[in-house]
C-alpha cells in the first residue's frame, strides 16, 4: 500500500509563494531592462516546484499541472498588478487606485501590456515545459517523495545546456 505524501493545499501555498519570488528576476529585467528574457522563465517553474516541495506538497500525476498552473497565476499578476506598480515607481507617479485607472486608461498602455503577457506566457510554457517533463518522467519512474531537478542539484551548465536546446527546437519548430 503507498503512503500518501504531502499536502496539496500547502504545496499550492509555497508553490505560489516560491513561485512569486521566482517572478522577481523576471520582472526586474521586464521594467528596468525593457526587455523579456525567456531564460528566467526556467527560474518561475523552479521557483513554483522548490516552494510546494517546501511545504510538503503533494508529488503524484497531478503535480506537474499544478506547477503549469501556479507558474502561470505567478505570470499573471506579475504582469498586471507587479509590473504597473514598478512602472508608475520608475516614473515617480503615486501608487495608487486613481493611477491604476489613468495606466489601464490607456489604450496604448493596455495593448502594450496585453502583447507582452502573451509573449510571457509563451515563454513560460516553453521555459516550464523542461522542468514538467522531468517531474513527468521521475514520477513515472516511481519517485513520489521528492522530485530532483538537476539545476536544484548544481548541474546548472549542464541544465541551461538542455533548456536551452529544447527552446531552440522548439522555435525552430515555429520559424520563429
Amino acid at each position: 500500500m503507498k503512503e500518501e505524501n504531502g499536502s496539496y493545499l500547502w504545496g499550492i501555498i509555497g508553490g505560489l509563494l516560491g513561485g512569486f519570488i521566482a517572478t522577481i528576476p523576471w520582472t526586474l529585467v521586464y521594467v528596468y531592462g525593457n526587455m523579456i528574457l525567456s531564460l528566467l522563465a526556467i527560474i518561475i517553474a523552479l521557483g513554483v516546484l522548490k516552494g510546494y516541495q517546501f511545504l510538503h506538497g503533494k508529488v503524484d500525476e497531478k503535480l506537474p499541472i499544478i506547477i503549469v498552473i501556479i507558474s502561470c497565476i505567478c505570470m499573471t499578476i506579475s504582469t498586471f498588478i507587479i509590473t504597473p506598480i514598478l512602472l508608475l515607481n520608475k516614473e515617480n507617479i503615486a501608487i495608487n487606485i486613481n493611477s491604476f485607472k489613468w495606466l489601464y486608461n490607456s489604450s496604448i498602455f493596455l495593448n502594450a501590456l496585453i502583447k507582452d503577457y502573451i509573449i510571457s506566457l509563451f515563454f513560460t510554457f516553453l521555459g516550464i515545459s523542461g522542468v514538467v517533463s522531468n517531474i513527468r518522467r521521475q514520477i513515472n519512474e516511481g519517485g513520489t517523495n521528492y522530485i530532483k531537478i538537476p539545476i536544484m542539484n548544481n548541474n546548472i551548465d549542464e541544465t541551461i545546456k538542455e533548456e536551452m536546446e529544447h527552446l531552440k527546437q522548439v522555435f525552430l519548430n515555429l520559424n520563429a
